[in-house]
Parts: C-alpha cells; structure tokens; sequence
C-alpha cells in the first residue's frame, strides 16, 4: 500500500479487487450473499460501509470506515477462502464517504446490472487486474448510482 494510513478515528477507504473462489457445484448467488449478509452484521457493528461489485468471477470492493476497522475488515476478507489473488488499489484517509448509505456489500449485482456491464464490456473486457484506483471507485460509484435509482423505481 503506497498512500499512508490514516489514524484510527479518521474516516479511511480502502479499494480492492480479487477473484472469486468457489469449489466446484457451489451456488455463486448464494455464497455472495451469505458473503453480503455476514459482512452487513459485522460491519455495522465496527462503523465499515462501502460497496461489494461481484461480476466475472471478481470481486470489487470498497470499504469505508475507522482505519483500524478497514484493515480488519480487510485481513478478515484477506483470510476468507473465497477470495483468491486479492490486490489493494488504493488505501488511505478520504474526506466523505462515498457508500455510506450501504450497510456493506449490500447489493448482488442484479441481471439488469449484469446486463448493463456486459455492454460496457464489449468495449473493453472487465479484468479487475488492470483496473486504477480512479477507475474502480467511478465503477463502484456508477454501480451504486444504478442501484438507487432502480431501487426507487421498483
């Protein structure tokens, strides 16, 4: 991690990328949201919100909250069998959050959202591993956007 980090009641965020690990047979809806909902419980309890991207195979994720809570939360996912090749794009202090109104994961892409990145793909491939700090966080963003105003349509 290149940028310092920040102190431990200052807000902190803390962008990554890893593959997806599941074993052969496994529901991938099911274990993303087992994953959603576990995080959901234990962030919120530590003051971490941010926002889960799980497409491809990949994980993209921002986490948000305390310093000492991120890389908690962090080394949690770090730990967790189901990640795989996990590589930081960014960490260090931020000004505002940027999905605090998400308790965590919380949203699974949807098939209008998957359908919505399959498009944007065939322009350029989704390969998380080339993915700037700059580019994940737009993502991220443009995903959580899609969300809000689908959510309040439905």
């Amino acid at each position: 991690m290149s940028e310092a980090i920040s102190s431990s009641r200052s807000l902190h965020r803390l962008l990554y990328s890893s593959r997806q690990k599941f074993g052969p047979g496994v529901d991938v809806d099911a274990e993303v949201e087992a994953i959603v909902l576990t995080s959901a419980l234990n962030n919120a309890l530590v003051g971490v919100t941010g926002l889960l991207l799980a497409h491809e195979g990949w994980f993209v994720q921002a986490l948000e909250g305390p310093a000492q809570a991120v890389m908690t939360t962090y080394q949690r996912i770090l730990n967790d069998p189901r990640h795989a090749d996990s590589r930081v794009l960014s960490a260090g202090p931020a000004e505002q959050r940027e999905f605090g109104d998400w308790d965590m994961c919380a949203r699974r892409i949807s098939a209008t959202d998957d359908a919505i990145l399959t498009t944007l793909a065939q322009r350029q491939a989704f390969d998380p591993t080339t993915l700037s700090a700059a580019a994940a966080l737009r993502l991220l963003k443009t995903v959580a956007g899609i969300k809000q105003r689908t959510t309040r349509v439905a």
